[in-house]
């Protein structure tokens, strides 16, 4: 009789668990199927509005949130500095302000053939100016005559993008005068970079499709450039703590008009929040 109710009871223990985890399979499959037609209806409204964003990754990486220290520029890192003199005033005792802007100029003017730039100013660069190497050409704007550079780690860029130039933590501007010659330049950098937090990434076309559900994204827009780097929301900290970030950039036409507009975005890689946004001047359209 005993054996009898224990075998009752198991049975029906087993057949709870059987229902639980048919609900949870069922549950699960439910929930998959759904998020591949959000995903797959997303792209078609995108396709619908006319938004071309090439063939860009929906492959999860793996980054890191960094810390740096603002590097502290001395008389001694400059003296070496062949045919430049400084304008900064470096500290004489520990009271002082600390330089980490960093401005100096050519003894002699420095020539940049205008037929290859970009090799011309990333070689003066390199050889030049301390620790050169470790910057990357951003702009070179032929307007207000300058060129810049920004600072890398691991061959991406620290992006310095809305930041005002007094606050730059990573960046070289070389300043031209109308003969197409450097005449000064300001530096800053970070040092002691250390790769603090591993972080799950937000894929670039998760990112992208982000921005079109919050209406981000005008009809017609192509993603020109979605690439992977590291910014920071508090330059004016010593110690600088940067979280990875995609930088989307984005060119459109004016509603009504055939002027181009570009615009860019800085978004967090880790949680997919809109660090920065910043919206250029309108281009006449060449069509």
């Amino acid at each position: 009789m005993e054996w009898n109710k224990t075998k009752t009871i198991f049975i029906l223990a087993f057949l709870v668990l059987d229902i639980f985890l048919g609900f949870q399979y069922f549950e699960k499959r439910s929930t998959d199927h759904f998020a591949i037609i959000e995903k797959t209806d997303t792209l078609e409204e995108m396709k619908a509005d006319g938004i071309k964003y090439g063939n860009l990754s929906d492959e999860v990486k793996i980054g890191y949130r960094i810390t740096a220290e603002k590097k502290q520029y001395t008389k001694k890192d400059v003296d070496g500095l062949a045919d430049q003199k400084a304008k900064s005033t470096f500290p004489k005792t520990d009271k002082d302000d600390p330089v980490t802007l960093l401005e100096m100029t050519f003894s002699k003017p420095v020539a940049l053939p205008k037929k290859d730039i970009k090799t011309a100013a990333t070689n003066l660069v390199n050889q030049r100016l301390l620790d050169g190497e470790n910057y990357k050409l951003w702009s070179i704007d032929e307007e207000t005559g300058k060129i810049v550079f920004f600072q890398t780690y691991k061959g991406k860029y620290i992006f310095q993008e809305g930041l005002d130039d007094t606050e730059t933590i990573g960046q070289i501007t070389l300043n031209l005068n109308d003969q197409n010659e450097v005449v000064s330049y300001q530096q800053s950098m970070v040092t002691s970079i250390n790769e603090v937090r591993k972080e799950t990434l937000v894929p670039a076309l998760e990112t992208v499709k982000d921005l079109y559900t919050q209406n981000m994204l005008s009809q017609n827009t192509t993603v020109k450039k979605v690439e992977l780097g590291y910014y920071t929301q508090y330059p004016g900290a010593s110690t600088q703590v940067m979280v990875p970030v995609w930088r989307v950039e984005l060119e459109g036409v004016s509603a009504g008009s055939k002027k181009k507009t570009e615009e860019e975005y800085l978004i967090n890689a880790i949680d997919g929040s809109t660090l920065d946004h910043i919206e250029k001047d309108d281009k006449s359209s060449m069509e």
